[in-house]
């Protein structure tokens, strides 16, 4: 760490982002905070020592996080990132809602995409509705793109892409929605620009936005990759207020790192494949008092009185009207629906059928059993979850492994255990740079992370890159060395520390 950085400057300035943004730097992220601040600092032109000295300053403090939510906020995207979501909202989800809005003689839509970045996902569901709607001329469609990072909205208002954002194959034609620049990049067509209106939006701080535009109207809000990075209190908060904006039966979309963070009694997760959706539901007249739905945020739906103790406290808070009784007719059809707060431990008849599914190859049925229980206090079902992950890319069943993968990441995104089983199955289909980019997101959780390391350096191996897979064997070589020669660490086959530093030794020599 820089001389210049004590912990006492680092901490002031980690409480001053988790202060305005909600973004939480913890211990294993301080290099990374070093490293934007420095940025912030030479952008400023201005000496690190004195930026740090004037952080009481409100006015420099303001100009000073300008630059550093730059750094610290840049997002990795590209058009139509996650195939499957875009495959679903392209074949299901869109047409759907199209057909219903036709058959109400209601030509509107309402979809927002919050932490858009330089606007790639905006777009993209501009070019996928261009491509559904025949008569978009007809339709009344309110497509909102928000973010915290100016210099990403401005760019994402220009409209001009590298190559790299588009990296992965479109799902439909986009070629007649781009030109290309003198500069060799794509420009996009104004028809596809104009449909999207930027805005820039702190998701922490502007509460009040959310209700000020359509508020409680929305179809569908995507915040993904976003919501891991705030702190869990802050996280909590930003899922309120947007299923709050959300009509009944609009969905939530995050990522599938991000499922465990979303909780609330008002909605329901469903998924379909690896697609995972956040549905805001209706309560039943005989279970609620009737509220002002348009505004929830200031009466908020009730809460089930005999479950909410398995819950954090501050789960608690989005409902303060008098309990009730909870009915006998909830029901979990096909184990697609998954609702919060159900069932929050396996008994052993559920255990032994489990084990009696994976035994005879009945996965699906054994999927079907554990999507049933909440996962996020449950070691059991943690373990199940591995088991039906293996089992699933045994058979050569990769989308179903990687589906389970996500969303065992998605109870504990700092976890480093799931980033490496799915590396392993993506490691299997010869998808090594995406096999690599799970298990660096591995390392982000976990820098010391021994299984992490020995993995990248045997893809590096296998792939011709011996350099880099001798630096990661050295980094795992580093970590052995710092621990007793008897212990056995997790993911090492039984094997000493000592044992296993001899043997990657072994490999460095070869």
């Amino acid at each position: 760490m820089s001389d210049d950085l004590k912990d006492e400057a680092i901490r002031k300035v980690r409480a001053v982002i988790l202060n305005h943004t909600g973004i939480l730097f913890d211990d294993h992220h301080s290099h990374d905070l070093i490293r934007h601040i420095t940025s912030a600092c030479t952008d400023l032109k201005i000496p690190l020592r004195t930026c740090l000295d004037q952080l009481d300053n409100s006015s420099f403090l303001s100009r000073f996080l300008e630059i550093l939510i730059h750094y610290i906020t840049i997002g990795e995207t590209y058009f139509f990132r996650d195939k499957n979501l875009f495959l679903y909202l392209r074949d299901t989800l869109l047409p759907d809602l199209i057909r219903v809005r036709r058959q109400e003689q209601k030509l509107y839509l309402r979809i927002w995409s919050a932490a858009c970045s330089s606007g790639e996902e905006p777009y993209s569901i501009a070019m996928l509705l261009k491509y559904l709607l025949i008569d978009i001329a007809d339709w009344d469609i309110y497509l909102l793109a928000t973010d915290i990072n100016k210099n990403m909205l401005h760019r994402a208002q220009e409209g001009i892409y590298s190559r790299w954002s588009f990296r992965d194959d479109p799902i439909i034609p986009v070629g007649s929605y781009f030109s290309p620049t003198p500069d060799n990049r794509m420009k996009i067509d104004d028809s596809i620009r104009n449909m999207v209106q930027f805005d820039r939006m702190n998701l922490i701080r502007d509460s009040t936005l959310y209700h000020a535009r359509e508020p409680s109207s929305l179809d569908i809000i995507l915040c993904r990759n976003v919501l891991m990075y705030f702190s869990s209190d802050q996280s909590r908060e930003v899922v309120r207020h947007l299923i709050c904006s959300l009509r009944i039966g609009g969905y939530l979309i995050v990522s599938p790192q991000e499922i465990g963070l979303v909780s609330g009694h008002d909605i329901r997760m469903l998924h379909y494949g690896s697609v995972f959706l956040h549905e805001r539901i209706e309560p039943a007249s005989h279970r609620y008092e009737k509220r002002d739905l348009y505004s929830c945020h200031e009466h908020e739906i009730a809460h089930e009185p005999n479950i909410s103790e398995s819950l954090h406290p501050a789960d608690t808070d989005l409902c303060d009207q008098e309990p009730y009784e909870l009915p006998d007719d909830i029901t979990v059809e096909g184990g697609n629906i998954l609702p919060f707060s159900i069932l929050t431990s396996i008994d052993k008849s559920e255990e032994s059928q489990f084990d009696q599914f994976i035994t005879e190859n009945r996965l699906d049925e054994a999927a079907q059993l554990i999507a049933q229980l909440n996962s996020d206090i449950n070691p059991l079902w943690v373990r199940q979850v591995e088991i039906l992950i293996r089992g699933y890319a045994g058979n050569g069943e990769y989308d179903k492994a990687l589906g389970w993968s996500d969303r065992l990441i998605a109870v504990d995104v700092l976890n480093p255990r799931p980033y490496l089983l799915k590396a392993a199955v993506l490691d299997e289909q010869g998808m090594y740079d995406h096999a690599l980019q799970s298990l660096r997101q591995s390392l982000y959780a976990f820098h010391d992370y021994l299984p992490a390391h020995l993995a990248i350096a045997g893809i590096y191996a296998k792939t011709g890159r011996p350099d880099l897979a001798r630096h990661h064997y050295e980094l795992a070589v580093h970590i052995l060395e710092s621990t007793d020669e008897d212990t056995i660490r997790e993911e090492t086959e039984g094997i000493p520390a000592q044992k296993m530093k001899d043997m990657i030794q072994m490999l460095l020599r070869g």
